[in-house]
């Protein structure tokens, strides 16, 4: 039997960057107010348009949009920090951390310089996790003989200095942080890497303490978890060929079923909530937030339309169900959600 660690182990997680240089009931969303919901802006990012999104979904019925053009042509990953108003981009295209201070200040359309760009270059980004003052980037492998790493960097006032680089055989997607525990979305696969005690290793190969498959899950490239539900929700796209079957898994009462587990065990169906088919909207969907207080699940999709932001009603209940809300976001790759 496991010992599960993931809510107490949140509490890190949730503590605010050190610095700006430097994841039920039925609800209708037209009983939601903004006094409920307080502020919630939801950021995205693109691998087409170098463009960074600031969706305002405090008001359901009058959604605002901020857009600016940032120094990346090709992102894949988003961290927002409030209490310092600067967003962290992991940039494909300038294969570094490149954040950006003062966004609020910012005019919608503004061409965006980034005031910090990490230390050490990371090529073939995807997403980016982070837990107190302590940055993680997922990237694939460049080609024959490279191997799949992960990058953990140290924010500071002055920099975004590199500290470690874990080298491993699982080719990562989505990733998310709990404290020190590193959950990850394992590609072409229907499976997350577990990495237990994750900053306490040193540079070199890493090897993941556990494998949980997902019953009927194909491809795995979004992870998130929510503590307040205990439920760990995952982007799927099916088959990468396809881009009309994508779906997203919602597994209630996560740490409890995954204590109960043997080391490379199986998440059944039985206990997997499955959001998929032809009213979903849903082709490759690529990155998830959720919003525990209106029970909003967003998500990233990729293929639909060029790209759009979605945001599903109470996806924990599964279905063929249809987005609430959906906005075009060109070549959308990622999404950050923060709620005040």
């Amino acid at each position: 039997m496991k010992k599960f660690t993931l809510t107490s182990a949140l509490l890190l997680s949730l503590t605010a960057l050190v610095s700006c240089s430097s994841d039920n009931e039925e609800l209708d969303a037209s009983d939601i107010s903004s006094e409920d919901l307080g502020k919630v802006t939801l950021f995205t990012g693109s691998n087409t348009s170098g463009k960074i999104n600031v969706f305002d979904f405090t008001d359901f019925s009058n959604v605002t949009n901020k857009s600016f053009l940032s120094a990346s042509r090709d992102s894949d990953g988003l961290h927002y920090d409030p209490t310092q108003d600067c967003l962290f981009e992991a940039s494909r295209s300038e294969n570094n951390i490149l954040v950006f201070q003062n966004l609020g200040a910012s005019e919608s359309g503004a061409a965006l310089a980034p005031t910090l760009r990490s230390d050490v270059q990371v090529e073939n980004a995807r997403d980016i996790a982070v837990s107190g003052n302590m940055i993680v980037v997922s990237a694939d492998s460049r080609g024959t003989g490279d191997s799949n790493k992960f990058f953990v960097y140290e924010s500071t006032p002055e920099s975004v200095r590199l500290l470690n680089i874990y080298e491993t055989g699982n080719q990562h997607w989505g990733i998310f942080l709990a404290g020190n525990t590193l959950y990850a979305a394992r590609d072409n696969s229907g499976t997350i890497a577990v990495y237990n005690d994750f900053f306490s290793n040193s540079s070199g190969e890493l090897t993941a303490d556990d494998i949980v498959t997902i019953e009927g899950a194909e491809s795995l490239r979004g992870v998130t978890y929510d503590d307040v539900e205990d439920c760990l929700f995952l982007a799927d796209v099916g088959n990468p060929l396809d881009d009309s079957d994508g779906a997203i898994h919602t597994i209630r009462n996560f740490s409890v079923i995954y204590s109960g587990l043997e080391n490379y065990g199986t998440i059944t169906s039985d206990d997997v909530a499955t959001v998929k088919g032809s009213n979903t909207m849903l082709g490759n969907p690529v990155d998830l937030e959720y919003d525990n207080i209106s029970k909003v699940l967003y998500t990233a999709e990729r293929a639909t339309n060029g790209g759009m932001a979605l945001a599903f009603d109470n996806a924990v209940l599964g279905g063929d169900m249809a987005p609430m809300i959906q906005k075009s976001v060109s070549g959308i790759s990622s999404i950050y959600l923060n709620v005040e």
